[in-house]
């Protein structure tokens, strides 16, 4: 593990099939590398100062409109962000692939889904239980009962309602989702799959959410 001070020029990717996505330049007193890790897909545009620790650095090499393209990575464990300049970063000469696309997805054993335990808490980031595609479903809210109490709330506006909590409660977790709800500072879990890290991400934008990096949290942004 190597602790330094560097600066991340972090650009956006937007032309992704998977969703837009970010990658950064290093710049660090021993060196220059590039840095590909799902966290950097929270944070807007910009560069941004502070302290890293860095837990590989590695050869890497793509294909790119024919060409071999080496070059030098780091791999991040952690970072605390001291400053930052959301600005405007040169974009890339060249089109940038997806690093979901870099590496095929291994195969694995399918496993029942009645099966999975519910998540442990893997890192510090963790402090929002349950991050995960489908791992409140047990959570979801019954069905209304047919036969109940007339409501002068109409059926459409109901359902509507009822989906898009279900959505957000399948998005992300039964807890999260409440607090999402509740307008209340959420921190995602950025160890899960990237596509689903980066569908989390549009959601809370989409909601009026602003991703702090100092605190490496999500905050509701009064309008």
């Amino acid at each position: 593990m190597i602790k330094c001070k560097g600066t991340l020029r972090i650009k956006k990717i937007r032309q992704s099939r998977n969703g837009a996505f970010c990658i950064a330049d290093l710049s660090t007193d021993f060196g220059e590398f590039k840095v590909k890790d799902p966290l950097l897909d929270q944070f807007e545009e910009g560069e941004y100062q502070g302290t890293l620790w860095i837990h590989e650095i590695y050869l890497s090499q793509y294909i790119s409109y024919g060409k071999a393209v080496t070059e030098l990575r780091a791999r991040l464990h952690d970072l605390q962000i001291d400053s930052e300049d959301r600005k405007q970063v040169r974009k890339p000469e060249q089109s940038e692939p997806d690093p979901i696309d870099e590496v095929p997805t291994p195969q694995v054993p399918s496993k029942p889904k009645a099966a999975w335990p519910n998540p442990a808490k893997r890192s510090d980031w963790a402090s929002v239980k349950g991050n995960k595609l489908g791992s409140s479903m047990a959570g979801t809210p019954d069905k209304p009962v047919e036969g109940g109490p007339e409501t002068t709330t109409p059926p459409e506006k109901v359902r509507a309602a009822v989906n898009e909590a279900n959505v957000a409660t399948e998005m992300f977790s039964h807890e999260l989702a409440e607090l999402i709800d509740q307008h209340q500072i959420v921190k995602l879990d950025p160890t899960v799959d990237r596509v689903l890290l980066r569908a989390q991400t549009a959601a809370l934008r989409g909601k009026g959410y602003s991703f702090d990096a100092k605190q490496q949290a999500w905050i509701y942004q009064v309008t």
